[in-house]
């Protein structure tokens, strides 16, 4: 099922719920791309978790349940702000199209774009990952980097305040609000799905994606070589290649351009 036919016969600007929602893709998306996002948040995550082995009586480097729950919060935290962000887009998206008319060409059209853009970014940073063992800056974050290096430095100024009670939920949902490249083509989709719970589902499962990477980070990575991490960074490099794929070759489809599709599981085209 393509979004472009669940536009067919909706009842309403707002009828197009979660359910319409490409989740698979948009949890993929976000599990690879939570690599990426430990260029934003991994400052931070290095410096909370430094502040719970601190405070833990238990030995260097061995998770604790509190340090685990911590962590848990933490990611918790960002992942909630992503949805009421989607959330606050799809009610936007339900005030500007009143018709299904003009869903049905708009979902059209966005197939194409952030498919592509999607695509194309995704295989370009798999490609950085894969020569180079490293992340790649995606366009648009250098705009953004002096408001992020202002929020990091006053949120790790005070990341005291935070560390080792329920507050650093709060940190996490601070921090999730901060300007990520990797969320625009997902916003643009949830202003689009004209629904306040369609825009809320699709950020916290791209939320939840990202969990992994920051989950690992804080807590085995950074004990990794840095030999065994560049090789990890290849790794992802071929999975963000083959997942690229995907989103670029849907928008090649509705362009009429048809390459091979490959069968994936709860997977629905952008």
């Amino acid at each position: 099922m393509n979004l472009l036919h669940t536009c067919e016969a909706p009842q309403g600007a707002g009828a197009l719920s979660g359910e319409a929602v490409g989740l698979g893709v948009f949890f993929l998306i976000g599990l690879f791309g939570g690599a990426h996002c430990l260029g934003m948040c991994g400052p931070l995550v290095t410096t909370y978790a430094d502040r719970m082995e601190q405070q833990s009586s238990g030995p260097a480097n061995q998770l604790s349940v509190g340090m685990v729950s911590q962590h848990g919060l933490f990611n918790l935290g960002r992942t909630v702000s992503y949805a009421l962000i989607g959330g606050l887009f799809g009610l936007a998206g339900s005030l500007v199209f009143v018709s299904a008319e003009q869903l049905t060409t708009v979902f059209r059209e966005l197939n194409i774009v952030v498919g592509f853009v999607i695509g194309v970014l995704i295989i370009a940073a798999g490609f950085h990952y894969l020569l180079r063992g490293s992340a790649m800056s995606l366009p648009g974050e250098s705009l953004f980097r002096p408001v992020t290096h202002f929020v990091q430095r006053h949120l790790t100024a005070r990341v005291d305040n935070y560390v080792g009670n329920h507050r650093i939920f709060a940190l996490g949902g601070l921090h999730g609000l901060l300007p990520c490249p990797l969320l625009y083509p997902a916003f643009l989709y949830a202003f689009v799905q004209a629904s306040p719970a369609g825009g809320a589902a699709a950020l916290a499962v791209l939320g939840l994606g990202t969990i992994p990477s920051l989950f690992l980070y804080g807590t085995l990575f950074q004990s990794l070589s840095t030999g065994m991490r560049i090789k990890l960074h290849r790794v992802l490099g071929v999975a963000f290649i083959m997942l690229g794929y995907i989103p670029l070759q849907h928008a090649l489809m509705f362009m009429g351009i048809h390459l091979p599709h490959p069968p994936i599981p709860f997977y629905q085209p952008l």
